[in-house]
């Protein structure tokens, strides 16, 4: 697939197909990052865990430790992390505290690594940022979208069906939340 493929394909997932990519793909992904993601010093500030659904208690508790608007337990959560395959990242000690203070940053870049592997190969994405737990700095849902542009998911905490946000390619979401103009934040000189 050619870059503007990659670009044009990459969307927020919320849904997931019930279908499982290989694992040969997520070790591929996970080859590409580690051999071309670059990282100060070669330090790599930040670990990265894949995780499937080998272990649903586990999953199931990530899930319930996301929030999307309003924090408390009757929140929807963020289904992104529902896919079949979870990227969790977080910030790893290589001894140096400036080398640490990199680590946000790095994993900004690890993770659109994944992300334009990941499209690279036909797979879809979901990120989600907004985790209880202190240590997870990022994830990344990873597998093939199931409902396009809304539709409903499972919630393994309410036990019933709720409703995902949809999502459009590009910047706009069904919610509003657009980007700003370009010129109000890109300046050439």
């Amino acid at each position: 697939m050619d870059w503007q493929q990659i670009l044009k394909n990459k969307k927020q997932t919320f849904n997931w197909s019930d279908k499982v990519p290989e694992r040969k793909i997520i070790d591929q992904i996970l080859d590409e990052v580690h051999t071309y993601c670059p990282s100060k010093q070669n330090n790599v500030p930040y670990s990265i865990e894949v995780l499937d659904w080998s272990n649903p208690a586990e999953r199931n508790e990530i899930f319930k430790n996301t929030w999307c608007d309003s924090n408390t337990p009757e929140d929807r959560r963020n289904p992104q992390v529902l896919a079949p395959y979870l990227f969790i990242w977080r910030s790893r000690d290589v001894g140096n505290s400036t080398d640490n203070s990199y680590s946000q940053l790095e994993i900004g870049l690890a993770s659109m690594f994944v992300v334009a592997s990941a499209v690279n190969y036909g797979l879809d994405i979901g990120f989600c940022g907004c985790h209880n737990q202190d240590d997870i700095i990022l994830s990344v849902g990873v597998g093939y979208a199931g409902v396009k542009d809304g539709g409903k998911f499972w919630n393994p905490i309410s036990q019933k069906e709720e409703w995902s946000p949809g999502i459009v390619p590009g910047n706009d979401t069904n919610d509003g939340q657009v980007k700003p103009n370009k010129s109000d934040y890109i300046k050439f000189h």
